[in-house]
Formats: C-alpha cells, sequence, structure tokens
C-alpha cells in the first residue's frame, strides 16, 4: 500500500502532537484485520486523512503532492504542540510542499471572501400551556410560538455589527414597553391589536473594542443582575449605550440609555374572544431612562457579583420608578449541581421593597449535547414594590382588565417553577414545565395567583 506508508512515514512523528477527534466509519478496502488497520484508522481519527467518496482508503493509489499537502497542512495546525525533533520534519515538510501549501491558503481565502458578512442564528420555540387562574380571571389553554433571528456582521478588526428580528405580540406604540406577551398564540389575527403577529427589527448596535474597553451603542438588551429576575432581557431592550471592562478578576458594565418614549393609550375597546366587544385601560406615558453599573468576579467554583441602578421617568415629570440594589451568586458543586440566588432591594420604598430568587440545576448544566438533561427549580419571592413589569417571570400576567400598565403593578407574590429539560441534538430540545404562583394578598374577588403545566420544543439554528 504504496499511499498508506508515505503517509505513515511523513506523519506518524506529529500523531502525539494532535488531539484525538471522534470516532469514524471503516475504509472498505482496509478491513480490521489488515495490517495497517490500527495505523489508518489513527489517521482517519486525527482528521489528516479522508479517504475517498466511495468510503475506500484507496492505499494502491500514488499519493499526489497536493494529497500531501494537504495532510501536511493539517499536522502543520499542531506546530506549536509538537516536539522539537516534530518540528524539524514539519519544517522540512512545509518547504517541500510550499507552493502546494500557498495555493491551498489562497483557495481558504477566497472561500473566506466568498462568504457573506452578515451572519445569522435563532431560536425557535412552540409551545402549549393549560393554565388555572384560580376562578376569578377566565383559565386558558392553547398554543403559541415565538421566533427570533439574531444577525452579526464584522465592521473592522475590532467592530461589529448586531441586531435581531423577531416575531411576537405588540401594541403600536409600545416597542420597547415593559415585559409582556412576545409570544404569537396560535390561531391569532390582526383583528385584535393585543394579538397580532407581528415581525419587529428591535435591536440594531455596534459594538467596538479599544484596548480593555469593550463598548455597545445602539438599540440593545437591558441587562440587570444574572437571572432575568429584575429584567427580562430577552425581551427588553434600551437605546443607549453599554461599556465593559477588567480589572484584575473583577468584571465591570456599565448602562446608560433610554428605553424609546412610549405615547399615551386612550380607555377604548377590541376585538374580544368570538367578536366580543372588550374596553381597554388607558396607559400613561412614560420614557424610562436607565443607568446601572455592576461588578463580578469568580473564585473557584463560586460566581458572584452586586449592581446599582436606576430607573427614571423622564416624560412630563421627572421620577423615580426604582432605584435597585442587587446582588446575586451561583456555586458550581460539579457537573450534575449547582445553586444560584439573586437578591434586589428597590429603595425608592420603605415595605415590601425585597425581593429574592433562589435556582438549582439538577443534571447536566447545560442541554448541547443529545441525550443531555436536567432538572431546574426556581423558588421566587416578591414583595409589590421590589420589582416592576420588566421581570420575565410572568408575575404580573393575571391581572384584571381594569387594570393599568402600570410600571409597577405587582402585588405580594411567591412562587415556584419546576422545569424538566431534555436535549434531543445540539440544537433541538424539549421541556415540560409547571408554575404556580401564590397571591398574598389573595381575596375572594381578585386573586392574582395562577398555576399552568407547559410543554414546549425549541431549536436552535
Amino acid at each position: 500500500m504504496k499511499k498508506s506508508i508515505l503517509i505513515l512515514f511523513s506523519v506518524l512523528l506529529i500523531m502525539s502532537s494532535i488531539g484525538t477527534a471522534l470516532a469514524v466509519a471503516d475504509f472498505s478496502d482496509v478491513p480490521a484485520r489488515h495490517w495497517a488497520y490500527d495505523a489508518v484508522k489513527k489517521l482517519q481519527q486525527e482528521g489528516l486523512v479522508d479517504g475517498y467518496g466511495d468510503g475506500t482508503f484507496g492505499g494502491d493509489k500514488p499519493l499526489t503532492r497536493y494529497e500531501f499537502a494537504v495532510v501536511t497542512a493539517r499536522g502543520l495546525q499542531n506546530y506549536t504542540k509538537a516536539s522539537a525533533q516534530q518540528k524539524v520534519l514539519l519544517d522540512k515538510l512545509s518547504v517541500e510542499f510550499a507552493t502546494e501549501l500557498n495555493n491551498i491558503g489562497v483557495r481558504l481565502n477566497k472561500l473566506e471572501k466568498n462568504q457573506p458578512n452578515l451572519k445569522f442564528s435563532g431560536i425557535a420555540e412552540v409551545r402549549y400551556t393549560s393554565q388555572d387562574n384560580n376562578g376569578t380571571v377566565a383559565s386558558s389553554v392553547g398554543g403559541a410560538y415565538r421566533l427570533r433571528l439574531n444577525g452579526v456582521a464584522k465592521v473592522d478588526n475590532n467592530t461589529s455589527l448586531g441586531l435581531r428580528v423577531t416575531s411576537g405580540v405588540t401594541k403600536a406604540g409600545t416597542k420597547y414597553k415593559y415585559a409582556g406577551a412576545t409570544f404569537t398564540g396560535f390561531g391569532s389575527t390582526s383583528a385584535a391589536d393585543d394579538n397580532k403577529n407581528t415581525v419587529t427589527l428591535d435591536r440594531v448596535f455596534l459594538t467596538s473594542t479599544i484596548g480593555a474597553l469593550k463598548t455597545t451603542i445602539g438599540a440593545q438588551e437591558l441587562k440587570l443582575g444574572t437571572t432575568a429576575f429584575i429584567v427580562d432581557n430577552g425581551y427588553t431592550s434600551f437605546d443607549g449605550a453599554k461599556f465593559e471592562t477588567k480589572f484584575g478578576d473583577i468584571n465591570l458594565v456599565g448602562n446608560w440609555g433610554r428605553q424609546q418614549k412610549n405615547g399615551a393609550v386612550a380607555a377604548g375597546y377590541k376585538i374580544g374572544t368570538n367578536g366580543t366587544i372588550v374596553s381597554t385601560a388607558a396607559i400613561p406615558a412614560t420614557t424610562i431612562d436607565v443607568a446601572s453599573l455592576e461588578a463580578s468576579t469568580k473564585n473557584g467554583k463560586l460566581i458572584y457579583g452586586a449592581g446599582y441602578a436606576t430607573l427614571k421617568d423622564q416624560g412630563d415629570v421627572h421620577t423615580t420608578l426604582a432605584e435597585y440594589l442587587y446582588g446575586n451568586a451561583k456555586y458550581v458543586f460539579n457537573t450534575n449541581f449547582s445553586l444560584a440566588g439573586e437578591y434586589v432591594q428597590n429603595q425608592q420604598f420603605d415595605t415590601d421593597k425585597n425581593a429574592w430568587t433562589a435556582i438549582a440545576i439538577i443534571g447536566d448544566q447545560a442541554i448541547v449535547k443529545r441525550g443531555q438533561k436536567n432538572l431546574v427549580v426556581q423558588y421566587y419571592n416578591v414583595g409589590k414594590n421590589s420589582i416592576s413589569r420588566l421581570t420575565s417571570y410572568n408575575l404580573q400576567n393575571k391581572a384584571k382588565s381594569s387594570e393599568t400598565e402600570a410600571f409597577s403593578d405587582v402585588r405580594n407574590l411567591k412562587g415556584v417553577n419546576i422545569t424538566y429539560n431534555y436535549g434531543f441534538s445540539p440544537n433541538l430540545s424539549a421541556y415540560v414545565a409547571y408554575q404556580k404562583l401564590t397571591d398574598k394578598e389573595a381575596t375572594a374577588a381578585d386573586d392574582r395567583g395562577y398555576q399552568y403545566y407547559r410543554i414546549a420544543v425549541v431549536s436552535k439554528f
């Protein structure tokens, strides 16, 4: 086998410097009992040889200079890991096949140039929920879906452009208003203004890194804390600037900007279920100015941080809506168990101003491979003057129809969410969840508590 001998002679000396790859299929012309089987198998596992399209190794065929140059190029990728003797061999091979290696490089460069600069990735979720609203508001059963498409383009070596296109439910003039419904229900139509399928370019931003300072400007996510307990950063955006840097082991992040100004919405009517006419409450104009500073660090298995943020209404009257002081921590005991928590206090109030959440992940800490699974248990306790409607925990999604969308229309609440996640592949997973919310101020006529069962499929692409 001329080809096998030639390859073995040139690359076996560099095998120890190359990491083991995934197992691959056998070549049909190199059976398990063949004298060269182990060596050929090793070469294939290391990614040095691919064989031919018909599933053969082709060991009786002469090796072309180009094929030998490809093997050399793959060896050169691990040059820094090679020993002195191995580097001598690689240096000699790179001189011998300089022309072919140069051509390979040219071809790769041309291939890269032909790739689109703007690249997209995304996530889509389809879910089905059965929710019991404790009798004071009609319960609901039904499906919904959501699509988020993220784009990124390289501007120069230090700068990139990011954007996001999302489907969901919006109301005219309330693009960045309080965290609300972002899923479109099955069978939705445009007849009802708050139940339509829309597609929105909701984020456009530039990110540039100069030295140790990373700056992002434009319409971008608003993230306070680590658990989406204070703000639903997946939904809530703001127009402004984010600054990130590092001092030793401490990471610093600052936000400064404004949520898009929303005009007042007058009381009116909409088309409800089965064509009924339903009254809608007035929504006052609100412009939220955001300023925050967070610090975080890591010590062994413990990750922790603290932050301060103000949210002010810069509309007709200068009013501080919230002044948050918060802290968070996560301890990863091992690959199958972690505990995390977040605490926030709204210093604008004297009573019912605290909120906290605790999260335990049992099993795989991330669902990124086939067969991975975990159980996530969350508990949260919320004072009515603590966090606002910007949270992602569905703490206000059962308000009575007479309620306005006030910034802090929250009751004294506590709840638990239990979710089981399973991965079918790196990009496809599913979960089943149960959530129960208890309204600590519930009355016979007004109980904001609820519970739901949910099943969903999530795809990434």
